[in-house]
C-alpha cells in the first residue's frame, strides 16, 4: 500500500523521514529496529501528524470534522508539540499538534535539500 507520504514526496524522501523517526524511536524509547519501524510505518500509513508534521506541509481538514476549522493549514513552524501555521486568509495561529488530528496531510512543499551533507542514508 502506497502511503501518502510517498505519493506526496517519492520513496527516496519518504525513507528519508522515515528512518530517522525509526532511530529515533530505538534510542528514546529503546526499541528493537524491527518494532520501531513497525511503529513508524503504521503511523505514516495512518498519517500521525505526530510522526509527520513539518513546515512546508498542508494539511486540510477531514470531511468528517462537523467543528468548525479552517478548511486548510500550512505548517509553517514546528516546536516540539506546538505548530504555527497559516490558514487560507494568511492569519499564523499557534495550535497544538494534537489538533491536527482533525486534518490530514493533503501536500508537501519538500524544504529539505535533498543533497544535504549530513545526511546518512
Amino acid at each position: 500500500m502506497q502511503s501518502i507520504v510517498d505519493r506526496l514526496i517519492g520513496p527516496k524522501r519518504a525513507a528519508r523521514v522515515i528512518q530517522p523517526l525509526v532511530r529515533e524511536l530505538m534510542t528514546d524509547d529503546l526499541l528493537p529496529e524491527t518494532v520501531a519501524y513497525r511503529v513508524v510505518c503504521e503511523g505514516v500509513l495512518a498519517g500521525d501528524p505526530w510522526l509527520l508534521a513539518e513546515p512546508g506541509q498542508g494539511w486540510a481538514l477531514r470531511p468528517d470534522v462537523t467543528d468548525p476549522a479552517p478548511a486548510l493549514l500550512v505548517i509553517v513552524r514546528r516546536d516540539t508539540d506546538q505548530l504555527t501555521v497559516e490558514d487560507p486568509y494568511g492569519q499564523r495561529l499557534q495550535i497544538p499538534l494534537c489538533a491536527l488530528s482533525a486534518y490530514e496531510l493533503e501536500q508537501w512543499c519538500w524544504m529539505r535539500p535533498d543533497d544535504d551533507p549530513h545526511h546518512t542514508p
